[in-house]
Parts: structure tokens; sequence; C-alpha cells
């Protein structure tokens, strides 16, 4: 169409410029006619030619225009749209990836720490087995040493100062002293309080074995409050070798 248009164009100004050369030449040859009518003629064929081809020329480049813009609005637009679909694209590859690897992350991660839990589950009860007995051992090393302690003591009542017997109790209490960091703190509180309560007792005792009546003296004064007090120990360490 454009073309065309411009061929027309082309055209028209070849015809005027025929017409002015024929006008030319018909003017040579005729010397008698009106030359000013003439030279109007032709100003007038002229113009009406000028004119149309200026239209046809107006008309050619707004197609053109036209025809231009159209064409690079078609390909910008095809442009865009290749433009997005490769952005969409590369934009759901890549959300699939990352998808895909913080899935895969995420599953490491967990396996890696349910293995850990179950790893340290399984050292938390092997620990347990083993610290159960021990501490049991140890609740019963002091509870076994102390009454041993209170067994010799209480034979003041009776008059009688085993020295041998109370030196055997206080080792033991001693070798049981090893057994307490095992216990709880309230507990090896208390298993020293009543060795320290015994080991007096023992001393004074020592003083006065040779006096007349008196151990019995000593035991009458001081053996009811130890005995409360080993009966305390012996409800609360038992608590415990139950639990």
């Amino acid at each position: 169409m454009i073309f065309i248009g411009y061929l027309i164009s082309i055209i028209l100004f070849a015809f005027a410029a025929v017409i002015i050369v024929a006008s030319w030449d018909t003017l040579l040859a005729a010397p008698k006619l009106d030359l000013k009518s003439l030279l109007t003629l032709v100003q007038a064929a002229l113009a009406f030619i000028g004119a149309i081809t200026a239209a046809i020329l107006t008309a050619t480049v707004g197609r053109s225009n036209e025809y231009l813009k159209a064409r690079l609005t078609q390909s910008v637009n095809e442009a865009t749209t290749r433009l997005n679909a490769e952005l969409a694209q590369s934009v759901n590859a890549s959300t699939e990836r990352l998808r895909a690897e913080l899935t895969a992350s995420v599953n490491e991660s967990t396996q890696l720490l349910q293995a850990e839990l179950t790893r340290s589950g399984d050292v938390f009860r092997a620990e347990l087995d083993q610290l159960v007995p021990r501490r049991y051992e140890a609740y019963h090393a002091i509870w076994a040493a102390l009454t041993q302690y209170f067994r010799a003591v209480q034979k003041f009542e009776a008059g009688i100062f085993d020295e041998g017997t109370l030196k055997a109790a206080d080792k033991a209490c001693d070798d049981a002293s090893a057994h307490t960091l095992l216990v709880d703190q309230i507990d090896r509180d208390t298993f020293h309080a009543l060795w320290q309560e015994l080991t007096r007792l023992r001393e004074i005792a020592e003083e006065k074995r040779d006096l007349p009546d008196g151990l019995r003296t000593l035991w009458r004064n001081e053996g009811r409050m130890l005995g409360q007090h080993y009966q305390e120990v012996r409800e609360r360490l038992a608590n415990h070798l139950l639990a």
C-alpha cells in the first residue's frame, strides 16, 4: 500500500513535468497565443497536480507512520510477551529448585536431629540405668554406716564402751562419705549432721567411761534426742531408697 502511494506520487510528478514541457513547446510554436492565459493554465494544472501529489504523499506518510507504529507495537508486545514467558519460566524453575533444595535440607536436618535425639536418648537411658543402682547403693551405704554407728553408741545405755566397735563404725561412716556425691544435697547434709552428733557423743563417752554410771547417765541425757534424730534420718533415707 505504501509502495503504491509513492508510485502514484512519482507518476503525478512526471505528468506535471510533461505538461510543463508540452506547454513550453506549444508556447514556442504559437507565439501568437495569449502567453498570459497559457501560463495561467499551466499554473493551475501544476497547482492541481501538486495538491493531489501533496495529499497522496501526506496520506502515504501517515499510513506509513501507522504501519510502522503498528509494527513497532507488535514487536514490543511480542518481545514483552516473550520476556514475560522467559521470566516466568526462570522464576518457576528457580522456585522449584529452591523448594527442592529447602525440602532436602529440612529432611536432612530433621533426620540428623532425630538421629541425634535417639542417640542422646540412648546415652541418657544408659547413663540413667547405671546411675540409679549407684544412687541406691550410695543411700544404702550411708544408712548402713549410720546404723552401725548408732548401734555402737546405743550400748552406752548398758554402760558398755566398745572401743573397737565404735572405731569400726566411725570408719564405716568415713568410707560411706565417698558415696555422698551421688545423693541429694539435703541428704548429704543430713548424713554428716548425724555422723557429727554420734562422734560428739562418743568423745564425751570416752571421757566418762571410767566414771561410775557415767555412760548410763550420758545416754539418759542424750540418748532420747539422738534416737529421735536417728529415726528422722531413717525415714528420710528410706523414702529415697523406695522411690
